[in-house]
């Protein structure tokens, strides 16, 4: 079942390139493309994560072992 998602995620993503591509070389500015790509990027990998079940911790999470650090 892991492997049929990770594929599906794939293929949803590759789309999702396809329908964005016209529009991003329009703009043709470097910048725009890392940016488009990276976000891409960061989105597979949390998709990635959380189908394996091994998702990042809740942003929440993160905050409060930030507040006790400085608290304690």
């Amino acid at each position: 079942m892991t492997i049929k998602l990770i594929v599906l995620l794939i293929v949803i993503f590759f789309i999702v390139i396809a329908i964005d591509m016209p529009y991003i070389k329009k703009k043709s500015s470097k910048r725009i493309f890392t940016i488009y790509f990276s976000l891409i990027v960061i989105g597979f990998i949390m998709s990635l994560l959380q189908i394996i079940d091994k998702a990042p911790e809740s942003p929440v999470v993160l905050i409060e072992k930030i507040v006790r650090y400085i608290v304690y």
